[in-house]
């Protein structure tokens, strides 16, 4: 994918308006991820000098494999424009791709997570909580907090 050539149209829909927020939806194969590296590299390099954007940018995806390698993909954008430019620019995006695996670039579910384990107490959650993968268990968890909450209620009349 990374040959991907977008017409000019596409080029001003999906890139070059950074200011607005966006959402990606297409079938499998048609560059969904290449568009938000694309994106997430160029609102990284249009960013103002020592503004921190890499703890100020989301991205989220799906999968734990488009996740993967939408951050490859930033990298790899990042080391291309770093090969091309010189001075400062340059140690800037180089920092940039050494901090790429502190951005936050995730998961939907994984950045909520992240999110109520930093606000734990503020959420009434234990902060080492889990999220399950097991359906069979869920499903015992919902019934069973279903069940509580309907106690509870009735108690409570």
């Amino acid at each position: 994918m990374s040959d991907l050539k977008l017409t000019a149209a596409q080029q001003i829909a999906a890139i070059d308006c950074a200011a607005e927020s966006m959402a990606l939806r297409s079938g499998a194969g048609c560059g969904k991820t290449f568009v938000l590296a694309k994106r997430y590299s160029q609102l990284l390099t249009n960013s103002e000098p020592d503004s921190s954007p890499l703890r100020r940018l989301v991205a989220l995806t799906f999968t734990d494999k488009a996740a993967i390698e939408m951050s490859q993909r930033v990298g790899k954008m990042l080391a291309e424009q770093a090969r091309q430019t010189s001075g400062p620019m340059r140690t800037q995006l180089r920092r940039w791709i050494d901090e790429l695996p502190e951005a936050r670039i995730s998961t939907i579910h994984s950045f909520c997570a992240s999110l109520l384990r930093a606000h734990a107490v503020e959420a009434g959650l234990d902060p080492s909580f889990a999220v399950s993968a097991d359906d069979l268990l869920t499903s015992k968890l919902r019934e069973d907090a279903c069940d509580s909450a309907m106690l509870q209620a009735a108690e409570a009349n």
